[in-house]
This record gives C-alpha cells, sequence and structure tokens, in this order.
C-alpha cells in the first residue's frame, strides 16, 4: 500500500539548515535606523545633561537679593571700608569665572606686597630684654650639676630651645624663620657663652695662682700659691656665680654639686700649670673629656639611672673633697645644701641622662634626689 504521505526532499533540508545559520547572524542597520537610533542617543545625552551636579548648579546661580544682604552685614561686622564693600558687592555679582579670576589676581598681589614689606624690613637686632634673658639662661646652664659638655652644641641648643619656647624680649612669633635672625641669635648665644666660660676661668686662675707682675719685661710663667692661700672652693664658687650674676643678687643656688663641678675644673687648670698636662693643651677639651670619662665609667655594666647617678654623685665627692685638701686653709668648711633654689631664668636638666634637656614651664636650676645632692661634706666625716 503506497504511503500517503510524500518522502521529505533533501534540498528541503538544506534550506532548514541555512535558514538556521542565517537566523544566528547579528542583523546589519540600515542607515534610515542607524540615523534614528543617534538622534535619539543624543536627545538621552540632553536630558543627561539637565541632571548636573547639585554643586555645579549652584555655582552658576545668580547672587539674590538676601545672599547680598547676608554678605554685606558680615562685611560690616568685620569693619571694611565702604569701598571695600562696595567691591564685595561687584564680587558677588560676577561670574563664577571672574570671581576666581579675581581671587588669584588678588592673592598674587598679597604676594608682591609681603615681599616689599621684607626687603624693606630693618635688620634684626636683639634688644636689651633678650640679651639679658640669653645670658641669665648661659649662665644657668654652665652651673648646671647635670651639664654634659662645657663648649659645644648642647649647651647652645638647650638655649635655644628655651628662647623658642618662651619668646624672650624682641624674639616674636616667626623669627627662627629668618634664617639672618638666626645667625644673629645664634652668634649672641655663643658670645655669651664664651664670655661666661672665660670668667669662670678667670675666677679659677685668681683663686690658685701667684699675682702677675704689673710690669715686666720677662714673660710670665705661672706658679701655684701656697696651700694655705688659695681660695677655699665654697669662696671660690660663690665668687664666680657673683661675677656670672653681674655683682647683683644671687640667683642661683651654691650647692656641693655646683662646687664639686668647680672642683673639676680647677683640678685641670691646677695640673696645667704644675706641669701635669701640656701647657698647651686646650683647657675646656681637658674638662669635658673628664666629665664625659666619668659618666662613661658609670654607666658601666650598668643601665639602671639611679645606680649611675650614684656612681657619678661619689666620683664628684671624691673630686670635692681632694680639692678641699689641697685648697684652702678651711678643709672642714660647710657648704650649705640648697638642694632646690627656684629662678626664673634657669634651666632643669635630666639627671645623668648624657645630654642636658631643657626643663618645664617653672624653669629652675636644681640638683635632683640624693644621688645629686652630694650633701653637707665635711672632711672630718669621712672615716
Amino acid at each position: 500500500m503506497a504511503s500517503s504521505s510524500s518522502p521529505r526532499r533533501h534540498d528541503d533540508s538544506d534550506d532548514d539548515d541555512y535558514d538556521r545559520l542565517m537566523s544566528a547572524v547579528t542583523p546589519v542597520s540600515s542607515p534610515a535606523r542607524t540615523r534614528k537610533r543617534n538622534a535619539d542617543h543624543l536627545d538621552s545625552d540632553h536630558h543627561d545633561s539637565d541632571d548636573a551636579p547639585p554643586s555645579l548648579n549652584l555655582a552658576l546661580q545668580r547672587v539674590n537679593g538676601n545672599h547680598l544682604e547676608s554678605i554685606i552685614a558680615f562685611a560690616n561686622r568685620k569693619r571694611l571700608r565702604p569701598d571695600q564693600i562696595t567691591a564685595v558687592e561687584t564680587h558677588a555679582g560676577d561670574p563664577l569665572p571672574v570671581q576666581l579670576s579675581k581671587i588669584y589676581v588678588l592673592g598674587l598681589a598679597n604676594e608682591n606686597a609681603l615681599a616689599k614689606f621684607q626687603a624693606a624690613k630693618p635688620t634684626f637686632e636683639i634688644n636689651s630684654a633678650l640679651k639679658t634673658n640669653i645670658t641669665r639662661a648661659v649662665n644657668a646652664t654652665l652651673c648646671s650639676s647635670n651639664i654634659s659638655q662645657y663648649r659645644g652644641e648642647t649647651g647652645k641648643n638647650d638655649v635655644q630651645a628655651l628662647l623658642l619656647r618662651f619668646r624672650w624680649g624682641n624674639f616674636v612669633a616667626g623669627t627662627e624663620h629668618d634664617q639672618a635672625a638666626m645667625d644673629i641669635v645664634q652668634k649672641s648665644i655663643a658670645d655669651a657663652f664664651t664670655q661666661s666660660r672665660s670668667i669662670i676661668k678667670k675666677e679659677i686662675v685668681k683663686s690658685v695662682e701667684n699675682p702677675r707682675p704689673k710690669k715686666s719685661d720677662k714673660k710670665h710663667v705661672p706658679s701655684l700659691r701656697p696651700t694655705a692661700e688659695r681660695t677655699t672652693i665654697y669662696q671660690l664658687t660663690k665668687t664666680i656665680v657673683q661675677k656670672l650674676s653681674g655683682g647683683k643678687a644671687i640667683s642661683i643656688p651654691i650647692t656641693p654639686a655646683l662646687c664639686a663641678r668647680v672642683a673639676m675644673m680647677r683640678k685641670w687648670h691646677v695640673r696645667i700649670v704644675d706641669g701635669t698636662v701640656n701647657a698647651d693643651s686646650d683647657y675646656w677639651i681637658l674638662v669635658d673629656d673628664d666629665l664625659r670619662n666619668i659618666r662613661t665609667k658609670a654607666r658601666c655594666d650598668t643601665t639602671d639611672p639611679k645606680n649611675i647617678a650614684k656612681r657619678v654623685a661619689k666620683a664628684f665627692s671624691s673630686i670635692l673633697d681632694k680639692d678641699r685638701e689641697h685648697h684652702g686653709s678651711k678643709p672642714d668648711e660647710e657648704i650649705p645644701d640648697a638642694a632646690t633654689t627656684t629662678d626664673d631664668a634657669a634651666i632643669t636638666y635630666q639627671a645623668d641622662s648624657g645630654r642636658s634637656q631643657p626643663g618645664p614651664a617653672s624653669i629652675t636650676t636644681r640638683t635632683r634626689g640624693t644621688a645629686e645632692r652630694v650633701g653637707r661634706i665635711r672632711r672630718s666625716s669621712r672615716g
């Protein structure tokens, strides 16, 4: 029996495959369709531009009457001149690019005016108040029982740090940014240290040496006075402090710790005079080396600050005892234990920290604790 359905043709099957393949190809837009899509895209961009950021819309707004009244009221509170207030009104009504340009121009004009002011400013000079405070701070530094070196940058840096903190005299804020002014200030500090060290050295020389002949053609050879005729350590220290204070009331406490430092200084001058040390040796280098040697040995095998302080105090106590033996006729003279005395222009130093540090707002010179306080030393009390 013949089938009612006709057999599928091979070419129909191929046509179906072509249709399926062609349907997977992305159709190419016609020119008219492309133009329409571009037009739609531009239209959407136009609508997007209407949704600009609020800050930009605010900047594009013109100033209204309420804004202007508020601006003028603020200008009056700042005490602007009438012509300046008029300029503010004009500026407020300008477009944003004009406003920004005016601000930039005014900034440049201010730079030019500042440059003229700096060029016309007179050379910085140290007034009497600044000089007095620098001298007092330098003297307090040299009389500190915890100073790490008598000649060097440490003390100068400490005095400069105090100057930057308390602004003495005409050293106003911003002076430290003027390099020419700072050079003058730093030279003044260095000169004050030199003068004070010279005062100390002269008094030490007079305490042990025979007087120089007033008129002599021969070169003077220093010689030591007899032991009994030499100045005692307490009187020497007192004289040094009086000289540093300019003969006025003594503001630096005379403590056993300070007397011990003066005794160390005198020890090295005596060694130079008697030939123990080369006469050409730099005196202050010898003193600073000895001071550093004491602190270095005190730190040997220990990092405990209390133990270090005790060792330093013991070393200076020994120096003071030997000085009392070899100088003066009163080896049992009592040294007042002025452990804490306040002075407006003195300095507090960290005990045995290896370098001196500026103290707190209530600046004082003091000896701290029993380690730094050598105490009332009497030769008769030693066993």
